[in-house]
């Protein structure tokens, strides 16, 4: 892990006069899994958009396995975008599809891929996620768990080397959070996946990730490892791991 695969260096974004991300720094290195905290509204997703080329920074550097991408255009994009799968916060299944179809849609918009071919990369996916024979089911028939599996099989379908999750454990019980975990994970060993988990929840954290990056006031405040995180001293990351809002019940 000498070379990090993400490079970002000086990252600011404006929404008008809101400074959402303010000269952020940060390395993500190629096979890791990177877990970053914050509040909400705190610009994690937003950093997970500047990551995909889904938004372009007011200013900064994002290098991509080498590659500047902040001022890319869209057609530029493409390649840079092939490397990288996402698993958005609700999913964003296609209602009308079948799980089939919507795990397929990337390869068959890209055009990079014939039938058979996609066939087999579907079959494929859908194995990694543990959810061979349900092809021909729509979303609705699904739990919120099996629809979780279905958007992360779609952003493994084309086979990247970065997976980016917008809070993959959201609107999921226990269990079923547990075994988004376990895919993480399983993803890294299996096929050495980067991966950039934007998460609430505190237990995935310790779960699967490498190192953890603590986002706050638009700049990354704490960086260190899951044990660094388990024996800090900062009073604010202590708080927000335990859930402490400073305010008594009355």
């Amino acid at each position: 892990m000498d070379q990090p695969y993400i490079r970002i260096r000086g990252l600011t974004h404006h929404f008008g006069e809101n400074e959402v991300l303010r000269e952020l720094d940060l390395d993500i290195f190629r096979g890791e899994t990177m877990a970053i905290l914050g509040g909400s509204g705190g610009g994690k997703s937003v950093l997970l958009k500047q990551l995909a080329g889904l938004l372009r920074p007011t200013q900064g550097s994002i290098q991509v396995d080498g590659q500047e991408i902040a001022n890319l255009d869209e057609r530029a994009l493409g390649p840079v975008r092939r490397k990288m799968g996402i698993l958005f916060q609700g999913g964003a299944l296609f209602d009308s599809l079948t799980v089939a179809e919507n795990v397929a849609f990337p390869l068959r918009e890209s055009g990079d891929a014939k039938e058979p071919e996609i066939d087999s990369r579907v079959i494929e996916a859908l194995q990694m996620v543990r959810l061979s024979g349900q092809e021909d089911k729509l979303p609705s028939e699904l739990s919120g768990g099996m629809r979780k599996r279905v958007a992360l099989a779609r952003a493994v379908v084309g086979r990247p080397t970065c997976v980016l999750y917008d809070e993959p454990q959201a609107g999921l019980d226990p269990i079923n959070s547990d075994a988004i975990d376990h895919l993480i994970k399983d993803l890294q060993r299996t096929l050495g996946i980067t991966s950039v988990v934007v998460t609430h929840e505190i237990r995935s954290v310790f779960h699967i990730a490498d190192r953890v990056a603590f986002l706050a006031n638009g700049k990354i405040e704490w960086l260190g490892t899951p044990q660094a995180l388990a024996d800090t001293d900062n009073h604010d990351l202590r708080r927000f791991v335990a859930g402490d809002s400073g305010e008594a019940w009355k």
